[in-house]
């Protein structure tokens, strides 16, 4: 877990780790659809949530959340980082 704002391509590279690793999936590129693909269905959806609040620190509302933010591993990059802003 981290707290430390990452920059977008490191963000990238951990997220791709995490479905390779972690979840035992293959993600060809950071602009895969992930859902069209098939790399995602409902149950690795939740796994990913649960990972990323893992391995970033995040909290998630799983109600509030857009699944158009979570189609490419660029997308989760982006959204862990909103996740991650500083609040003011």
């Amino acid at each position: 877990m981290s707290c430390v704002m990452l920059d977008q391509t490191t963000l990238e590279a951990r997220i791709v780790q995490v479905f390779a690793k972690d979840m035992h999936l293959s993600v060809s590129s950071v602009d895969t659809d992930l859902i069209d693909e098939g790399i995602l269905d409902s149950l690795a959806f939740v796994d990913l949530l649960f990972r990323l609040e893992k391995e970033f620190g995040l909290k998630v509302a799983v109600d509030a959340l857009e699944i158009d933010e979570l189609r490419t591993v660029r997308k989760i990059a982006a959204f862990v980082r909103a996740k991650q802003a500083p609040t003011t």
